[in-house]
């Protein structure tokens, strides 16, 4: 098992579809390969209202001047 997934790694890195800094595997587009069945839905939920929160708190930090 540890020699199939060192050598599919390999490959990857060999045919530059392999993002060493984000540690993925990249689609012919540079974006992010990801297999479905290890998306969690609900966290995904979680992760988008955390990033609605965070905005919320910047523009009531930053308002925008009326002109």
């Amino acid at each position: 098992m540890k020699d199939r997934i060192y050598t599919t790694w390999k490959e990857a890195k060999r045919a530059k579809i392999w993002d060493p800094y984000r540690e993925c595997y990249l689609d012919p587009k540079g974006n992010i390969v990801v297999e479905p069945s290890s998306v969690k839905v609900e966290t995904l939920i979680r992760i988008f209202k955390a990033r609605r929160g965070t905005e919320r708190e910047m523009l009531q930090r930053n308002p925008k001047k009326k002109s």
